[in-house]
């Protein structure tokens, strides 16, 4: 029997031969360049135009969002395209930016605004608040307003992301995710030039999602944690969204999910294809690991955000996985963006806030955007 007077002895002798035990890399690649800085409200969605410039979002959340859009201009955010059409007017003026999430450049150096209409995750506040906003970034002046129908953007419809294509149409098709679990979530399609849209694989199981799907960040299982109520599974839909270097293929998953899903753009663009038809060409392409944001490249790579591993991954056309980075300030990879030969990283702290820990605000500010160096363009389809 081990003498107690010998237990210090071995304690000693235990911990001089663990410090020579082999550890898991907390940084990999190349070191994140840190671009901005944010001190006050949380941001979520993030694009570059053609001339470099960086916009980003704001969902009215948990934050106090004085403005939804704005520009990062030598170090400050300034409201974009003005400040009248940040400020919130409900209910008498619902041009006004509501809730942005997502934002996209296209091919014409267009930004487009994706408002979700919501406040806080909640239901809709009123059919003409949910909208698509396009912004000219040459002039700085909205050129369209596109509002959708109740049997599109549906009471409880999240409008979380986009992809655009240029080619179809007179000015180019919209893919959006709906990534409201209740509403089924969905993917919806517009025709830019006419504003009509439809909705594909509503309450599909590839949407939708996963039941009783855990995921882990900072260390701790990643519930919805109400203040006063029961831990719930999360209960984000489709939320990444990638297109194709040709724009054939739009891939798609829901943020409680870990696998990555495929389906023809022509079977989204056809109005009259029912839902099985749509449904039938959908492929599962495997496991990607769980990601909030995606990206995509011309050389037909896909880059994804993997809040577990505070890091970005990169699948390979050969189906193969590969860490781009990997750094601890990587705190909820959120949205992604190429351009420029870089790819810009908004790290947001998502998982830290009150609705996940019963009501209490556990972000440190400040947020950040950052970038990497990579050997990508982005793909503009035109």
């Amino acid at each position: 029997m081990l003498k107690r007077s010998a237990l210090p002895a071995l304690l000693a002798l235990t911990t001089a031969l663990g410090q020579g035990l082999p550890q898991s890399p907390v940084q990999q690649g190349p070191r994140l360049e840190l671009v901005h800085a944010f001190y006050n409200q949380m941001p979520v969605g993030v694009t570059v135009n053609s001339q470099g410039r960086i916009f980003v979002s704001y969902p009215r959340w948990e934050d106090i969002v004085p403005f939804s859009v704005a520009e990062i201009k030598s170090g400050r955010e300034v409201p974009y395209p003005n400040t009248d059409i940040n400020t919130l007017k409900i209910p008498n003026n619902y041009d006004s930016f509501v809730g942005v999430q997502g934002l996209l450049v296209d091919g014409k150096d267009r930004l487009w605004v994706l408002d979700t209409g919501t406040i806080n995750l909640g239901p809709i506040v009123d059919q003409r608040a949910p909208k698509l906003v396009g912004i000219d970034t040459r002039t700085n002046r909205v050129v369209k307003t596109i509002r959708f129908p109740a049997n599109v953007v549906l009471k409880n419809t999240y409008l979380n992301d986009l992809r655009i294509d240029l080619r179809f149409g007179q000015d180019g098709v919209a893919y959006i995710t709906d990534s409201g679990a209740k509403s089924g979530a969905g993917i919806i399609v517009v025709d830019l030039a006419s504003g009509r849209s439809w909705r594909k694989l509503t309450g599909d199981a590839t949407v939708k999602p996963v039941p009783g799907f855990v995921s882990f960040a900072d260390g701790r299982a990643l519930l919805e944690r109400p203040q006063g109520g029961p831990a719930q599974y999360l209960s984000f839909g489709a939320d990444s969204i990638a297109i194709s270097p040709k724009g054939d293929d739009l891939y798609y998953a829901p943020t409680a999910s870990r696998r990555l899903y495929a389906v023809p753009t022509a079977a989204l663009r056809d109005e009259n294809l029912s839902g099985a038809e749509v449904k039938r060409q959908v492929r599962d392409l495997g496991e990607k690991g769980v990601s909030d944001g995606m990206a995509e490249d011309t050389a037909g790579r896909l880059y994804t955000t993997n809040h577990e591993q505070n890091a970005i991954i990169r699948r390979l056309p050969n189906n193969d996985l590969e860490t781009v980075v990997r750094d601890p300030r990587l705190i909820w990879p959120d949205t992604l963006a190429i351009r420029g030969g870089y790819l810009y990283i908004l790290s947001n702290q998502l998982n830290r806030q009150g609705r996940y820990h019963y009501g209490i605000d556990q972000r440190v500010r400040p947020y950040a955007l950052f970038r990497v160096k990579v050997d990508a363009q982005p793909v503009i389809l035109r």
